[in-house]
């Protein structure tokens, strides 16, 4: 090949690179999905773990959206005038507490403005079931799993192990309680009493948003919500979802909810996927791109650990 033809090729794949790069650090600092724009149904896709904020999208890592993108989708579809209902499409077995709290609200909002039904392909498990008890409809897989209806409040102890090592800690407190669920040393009695208070607070608050939104009573809900896993025609038969179907079952009901004539324009946000091996040039190029975009946008991080948190 001759130089000047060298030139040109590499001089091409630079002008490609860099608009791939830039695509990714504009949509990163945008917020927004890249494909399309609207459409009759938006389809929202819950995939993962419901936790606050997500994972930077970069060469090396997936991106996993947080709780704060998917309720800016939903909010999205929910004011764009064109977008006559939305579908939340689940694949999740739950997460933290509050982050699920604060989407199930999200989704509430969004049905009394407009139709909102749930569909839940492989699993709605905890929280992702909180979500779709807050659409107007579920459609469920007959094989997928739905319920899970609970709280859990994990702490990591190691203290034997710190025992078997000779290692020693010396705990400096103000208060009495300051050190609870610490993970070098057992909890009192009274202590499993004081966070198992705030665990039953948190379940009787989520069989309550159960109750409401599938038009049960409370006695009702509680049978169902003993932690168990349904599987979705068990789950229909349990007044947890409405129907069993697929995912074109989903789109069909949802259009003949909306009062949606002929086929149904569909326009989906959804997390874009990155890893490293494996990935398409252009992903990793975007990925790249979105990293460093989403650090150009973010104005503030905060970052706390704990040795316990509280789970639905």
């Amino acid at each position: 090949m001759k130089k000047s033809s060298k030139i040109l090729v590499y001089g091409v794949l630079g002008v490609v690179i860099l608009i791939l790069a830039l695509t990714g650090i504009i949509v990163a600092i945008m917020h927004v999905p890249i494909e399309g724009s609207s459409g009759d149904i938006a389809v929202i896709d819950l995939d993962g773990t419901i936790y606050s904020g997500g994972t930077e999208e970069d060469l090396f890592s997936d991106y996993q959206p947080g709780v704060e993108d998917y309720i800016e989708w939903i909010e999205d579809a929910q004011e764009d005038d064109g977008t006559k209902a939305i579908i939340i499409k689940i694949n999740s077995p739950g997460g933290e507490a509050i982050a699920s709290e604060k989407l199930a609200k999200a989704i509430k909002e969004a049905s009394e403005k407009k139709l909102v039904v749930a569909y839940v392909e492989s699993m709605a498990a905890s929280a992702a079931y909180q979500a779709a008890s807050s659409t107007d409809y579920i459609v469920a897989e007959k094989q997928s799993l739905v319920g899970n209806i609970g709280v859990r409040m994990e702490i990591i102890h190691y203290y034997g192990l710190m025992d078997d090592l000779g290692i020693n800690v010396t705990t400096i407190k103000s208060g009495e309680y300051k050190d609870i669920g610490s993970p070098t040393r057992p909890m009192t009695e009274e202590e499993k009493e004081m966070l198992g208070s705030i665990v039953n607070e948190s379940y009787e608050s989520f069989v309550s948003w159960v109750a409401e939104n599938r038009n049960m009573t409370m006695e009702e809900a509680y049978k169902v919500a003993d932690g168990r896993i349904y599987s979705g025609s068990q789950a229909k038969k349990a007044g947890l979802v409405d129907m069993i179907g697929t995912e074109e079952d989903a789109i069909d009901i949802t259009a003949e909810m909306a009062g949606i004539s002929g086929e149904p324009d569909i326009y989906e946000y959804k997390g874009k996927s990155s890893g490293f091996l494996g990935m398409k040039l252009n992903d990793g190029l975007y990925s790249f791109g979105y990293g460093f975009g989403k650090g150009l946008a973010a104005t503030s991080v905060e970052e706390a650990s704990s040795s316990y948190g509280m789970y639905f």
